[in-house]
């Protein structure tokens, strides 16, 4: 695995990477560590001493997506997933769900996220592979121009 410093423009191999296999992953930073997430597996990272907390299938937590090609993003102190394909009966079926979990208790435990951390948020309007997202406050942009 390989770092990319923003400062100084370069990359730097680590010297412990992930401990296990991601597929189809993806990751967002949060208070200073690094989240990795995948179907079955995530992680957290912290660069500083290079260590890893592991959560998922290895370990029977079933702490992962439990989708691929699924969105992710940090909110106000919560994980979420949104969308993503399930595999099922020999074939995937897209999601609507969206899920999260509060960041605040993993992160301050120094432990990979749990099946027993997600909670159900919303519904997307339809089903849907979500593999970027982002979030926007419109309320403040809504106070600097009018939208149309």
């Amino acid at each position: 695995m390989q770092v990319f410093n923003t400062s100084s423009g370069s990359w730097t191999t680590l010297d412990r990477s992930i401990p296990t296999h991601f597929g189809r992953l993806a990751a967002v930073p949060y208070d200073e560590r690094i989240i990795v997430m995948s179907c079955d597996f995530n992680a957290l990272f912290n660069p500083e001493t290079g260590d890893w907390a592991v959560g998922g299938e290895a370990d029977r937590s079933g702490g992962g997506a439990g989708v691929c090609d699924f969105g992710l993003a940090v909110d106000n102190g919560r994980l979420y997933v949104l969308g993503g394909r399930r595999y099922s009966g020999g074939r995937y079926d897209v999601t609507d769900e969206v899920k999260c979990a509060e960041l605040a208790v993993v992160c301050s435990d120094r432990r990979a996220l749990r099946a027993s951390d997600w909670r159900p948020h919303v519904r997307l309007p339809r089903p849907s592979l979500v593999s970027i997202c982002c979030l926007l406050d419109i309320s403040q942009l809504q106070r600097t121009r009018p939208l149309r």
